[in-house]
C-alpha cells in the first residue's frame, strides 16, 4: 500500500529502537522492522522468469499475492521466514483509519496466510514467536515490557494487555488467506482450469462438480405442492418451525457460515472442514431451510441418483450431514421436525393429510432408513482427498524452499575480509558454555556488572547478560552461548562499548555503510538498516558478523552462528 496512515504507538517504538541499535524482544529470533513501503523480500516475483510465468497456476498465484499484499501495509519480517503487517481487506478500513483494531496477519514461506491474535504488532509478535506456547509468550512479552520501558515508560505501561495466550483477542474477518483462495481460483477460471479447486485431482473433476439443478418437469409432486402453497401465502405445518424454500441452486446458510468461520480462525483444519463440507453440499438438491439453520435436500451422491429416486438429508449447523427416513420429502419434514418422537411426529402426519399430502406412515417405525451412500461418509472421504493434497502441497514447498535454501548456503561466498580485534573473544566463546573459560572471557569484555535474566521460549531456556551501561546483550540458549549484541555509540538511556574502535580494527562509529560493504563485500543478508556477512567457516557452524546503521556509520556490531 503506498500511503501510510498514522502508525501504531508500539510499532513506531520498536522502530525507534531498532533505528538506535537498542535491543528488542524478538532479536534472537531474527524478527526485524521494515520501513515504510518498503516490500518485504518474500514478496519479490522478479525471479519468474517467462517460462514461469507461461505455467497458468504460477501466473495466477502471483498475481493473487500481489493484490492480497496490496491491501496489506508490511512492517516487519522475519529473517528466511515469515512477514508481517496490518491487514486493510478489500473493504479498506480499519488499516486506512488509523490502524485501530487493525489485524495482524503473517505471510510464511510456503505462502500461507494467518490472522494473528492479538490486539497490536506486540502481541502478535510475540504469540508467533512463542510458538503459541502460553509459558514462552508469557516470557516474551515481559521481556517486551522490560525493553519498552527503557524507551518510554508510559507507553511500556499499556503496551500488552493479554497476560495469556487465551486473553488474546481474535477478530471475526475473512482473513487474507481466503481472499487470495477466491482471486486465485477466479483467475484459474478464466483461465479455462477447471477441476483444479480446493486441491482436488483432476480425474475427481466429474465426480466434485456441483450437481446441475434439476428441471421443473423432475421435480417430485409433494415439492412441487409445497412450493405453490408457499408462494400464494397458503399455511402449512412447517410454518411454526420457520422454514422457507430455497431457490434452485441455493446451498444452504451453513456451508458460508463453515467458511466465514474457517477464515476467521486462520486453521488449516476449519478451511478443509468448510471446503469438505461445500463438496458435499453441492451434491445435493437442497429444497427447504428451517429458522435454526437445519436444512434438507435430495442426496444424488458419487453416482449422481436423479432427484426422483434420491433420498433426504439433512444438513444441522453443526457442518453435520445425515440422512432422514422416509420415502419423500413429507416424510422427512414429519420425521425431523417431529424430533423422531411419535408424540410429535403423528400430529405432523395427520396435519399433511388433511392438507391432501400422502404421507408414508404415522409412526417413526413407519418410515425407512436410507441404505444408499450417506453424506457423512462422502464428506469424511472429501476431507481425507483435501488433507492429503494440502499435505502433498505443502510438502513440495517445504522441499522446495529447502533445497532452494541449502542451494544460497552452499553457493553463498564466504567474506575475504580479515575480522581482527577483540570481537575474537567473543566468536571464540560461541557454541561454549556459561562457565567455559571463553565464555568467561566474554563476559570479561563487556562487564561486570551484568544484568541477568532467563526465559523460556517452548523446551529452549534463553539466558540473557545485558551490560550495565545496556550497552551489549550476550544471549545463551540452554546454556550454550549463541549471539552477542554490541552498541558503539551511545544514544540517550544507553552506553556503548568503552573500546568501539577495538572490536574490529578499521571499524568505528564513524564507519560508513560504503566503507563496510567495501571492505566485507556482498553480504549474505541485508535491509535497508543492516548487513550480515559470513566471515568465518571454522567455528561451530558458521559464523555470521551483522552491522547496524544509521544515517551516520555504524550503530551496533552483533555476531552469531549458525549450523552448516
Amino acid at each position: 500500500m503506498s500511503a501510510t496512515p498514522q502508525l501504531p504507538s508500539d510499532l513506531l517504538l520498536w522502530r525507534a529502537r531498532q533505528r538506535a541499535g537498542d535491543p528488542l524482544p524478538w532479536d534472537d529470533l531474527g524478527i526485524r522492522f521494515l520501513g515504510d513501503d518498503n516490500l518485504p523480500p518474500l514478496l519479490d516475483t522478479s525471479h519468474l522468469d517467462e517460462d514461469d510465468l507461461a505455467d497458468p497456476g504460477v501466473r495466477a498465484n502471483a498475481a493473487a499475492m500481489a493484490a492480497t499484499s496490496a491491501l496489506t501495509v508490511w512492517v516487519a519480517e522475519e529473517d528466511g521466514g515469515a512477514v508481517f503487517g496490518y491487514w486493510a481487506g478489500p473493504e479498506g478500513p480499519p488499516v486506512r483509519d488509523g490502524f485501530t483494531d487493525a489485524v495482524v496477519i503473517s505471510l510464511d514461506t510456503e505462502g500461507q496466510y494467518m490472522t494473528l491474535p492479538g490486539r497490536s504488532i506486540t502481541e502478535a509478535l510475540c504469540a508467533h514467536a512463542s510458538d503459541f506456547d502460553d509459558d514462552a509468550f508469557v516470557a516474551l512479552t515481559a521481556r517486551a515490557r522490560e525493553l519498552a520501558a527503557q524507551t518510554d515508560a508510559e507507553a511500556a505501561a499499556n503496551l500488552i494487555q493479554a497476560d495469556s495466550l487465551a486473553s488474546l483477542r481474535t477478530q471475526a474477518i475473512e482473513g487474507p488467506g481466503r481472499y487470495r483462495d477466491a482471486l486465485f481460483t477466479a483467475l484459474r477460471a478464466q483461465e479455462g482450469a477447471d477441476g483444479e479447486e480446493g486441491g482436488a485431482k483432476v480425474e475427481d473433476a466429474e465426480r466434485l462438480t456441483p450437481t446441475t439443478a434439476p428441471s421443473l418437469a423432475e421435480l417430485p409432486p409433494d415439492l412441487v405442492r409445497w412450493r405453490e402453497r408457499a408462494a400464494a401465502g397458503e399455511t402449512s405445518p412447517w410454518d411454526r418451525f420457520g422454514v422457507r424454500f430455497l431457490a434452485d441452486g441455493e446451498l444452504p446458510g451453513e456451508v458460508a457460515r463453515a467458511e466465514a468461520a474457517a477464515a476467521e480462525s486462520g486453521s488449516e483444519i476449519d478451511r478443509v472442514d468448510a471446503a469438505a463440507t461445500r463438496l458435499t453440499a453441492e451434491r445435493a438438491t437442497w429444497v427447504v431451510e428451517a429458522e435454526d439453520g437445519r436444512a434438507l435436500g435430495y442426496w444424488h451422491g458419487s453416482a449422481g441418483t436423479p432427484i426422483g429416486e434420491a433420498g433426504i438429508i439433512l444438513l444441522e449447523p453443526s457442518e453435520w450431514f445425515q440422512p432422514v427416513a422416509g420415502r419423500t420429502l413429507t416424510d422427512a419434514l414429519c420425521v425431523d421436525f417431529g424430533e423422531y418422537e411419535d408424540e410429535t411426529i403423528v400430529p405432523l402426519v395427520r396435519e399433511c393429510r388433511a392438507l391432501g399430502f400422502e404421507v408414508s406412515g404415522e409412526r417413526l417405525e413407519d418410515f425407512p432408513e436410507s441404505e444408499a451412500e450417506t453424506p457423512g461418509a462422502f464428506r469424511v472421504a472429501r476431507k481425507e482427498e483435501l488433507r492429503a493434497a494440502a499435505r502433498a502441497e505443502k510438502a513440495d514447498a517445504a522441499a522446495a524452499a529447502a533445497a532452494a535454501a541449502s542451494e544460497r548456503e552452499r553457493s553463498a561466498s564466504r567474506s575475504t575480509a580479515v575480522v581482527t580485534g577483540e570481537l575474537l573473544t567473543v566468536i571464540a566463546a560461541l557454541g561454549h558454555g556459561a562457565e567455559d573459560a571463553e565464555v568467561q572471557a566474554a563476559l570479561a569484555l563487556f562487564g561486570p556488572p551484568f544484568e541477568r535474566s532467563e526465559f523460556a521460549v517452548g523446551s529452549v531456556t534463553r539466558t540473557y547478560y545485558v551490560g550495565a551501561e545496556k550497552h551489549v546483550d550476550l544471549i545463551l540458549e540452554d546454556g550454550i552461548l549463541t549471539a552477542a549484541m554490541i552498541r558503539i555509540r551511545p544514544d540517550e538511556g544507553h552506553g556503548a562499548y568503552a573500546r568501539p574502535t577495538a572490536l574490529i580494527d578499521g571499524v568505528g562509529p564513524d564507519t560508513t555503510r560504503a566503507q563496510i560493504l567495501d571492505r566485507f563485500g556482498a553480504p549474505a543478508w541485508t535491509n535497508d538498516h543492516a548487513d550480515r556477512f559470513w566471515i568465518v567457516a571454522n567455528a561451530p557452524g558458521r559464523v555470521f558478523v551483522r552491522f547496524e546503521y544509521d544515517s551516520t556509520g555504524v550503530v551496533g556490531i552483533s555476531v552469531d552462528s549458525s549450523a552448516g
